[in-house]
């Protein structure tokens, strides 16, 4: 059980109060706002990187992460898979860069971005918009559209965190 309370407060989701245990952490918009902007920031680096180094091998890799996420989420079941198969996705388009340290930052950050990204997929919309912003990246990537695919990638993530940010305002 501590180990499991460990990993959890490695994951950003469990701190550890004196004379209480641990306890959830609790959400925050601050921490989304900068969570998702260190994910656009090293994503989009990652991507930049990435593209000029993407194979077909690379490509098909993320076309079948994403029609699994794409049918995991249609199940509307096991939640915690979706967010596992979003990670497939991505780090199949980062992978070509090489930089196995950013990658691995970028993974804690996704990591800890998760309890945000499940408010975000429970909001109107957000499963058939995030099926539609993922294809459209990948198409870009395979068009070797660089820049718009970069765009793409920075709105998919900033768009997504001022989402559960609007969310967590209004439910105040």
């Amino acid at each position: 059980m501590r180990e499991a309370l460990f990993l959890l407060e490695g994951d950003g989701l469990v701190e550890f109060k004196p004379h209480k245990g641990a306890v959830v952490r609790p959400l925050s918009i601050k921490e989304v706002a900068e969570l998702f902007r260190l994910r656009a920031l090293l994503e989009c680096d990652l991507l930049r990187q990435a593209l000029p180094h993407m194979t077909e091998a690379d490509f098909d890799r993320a076309e079948k992460a994403l029609a699994d996420y794409d049918r995991a989420v249609a199940s509307g079941r096991n939640i915690a898979r979706w967010f596992r198969l979003n990670w497939l996705f991505h780090a199949a388009i980062y992978g070509p860069a090489d930089t196995p340290i950013t990658l691995d930052m970028v993974k804690s950050l996704h990591d800890n971005t998760d309890r945000y990204q499940r408010i975000q997929m429970t909001l109107d919309g957000a499963r058939p918009r995030a099926h539609n912003e993922h294809q459209e990246l990948l198409q870009a990537c395979r068009d070797r559209h660089d820049g718009k695919a970069v765009k793409l990638l920075e709105r998919h993530l900033l768009e997504g965190g001022r989402r559960v940010t609007d969310f967590l305002e209004n439910a105040n």
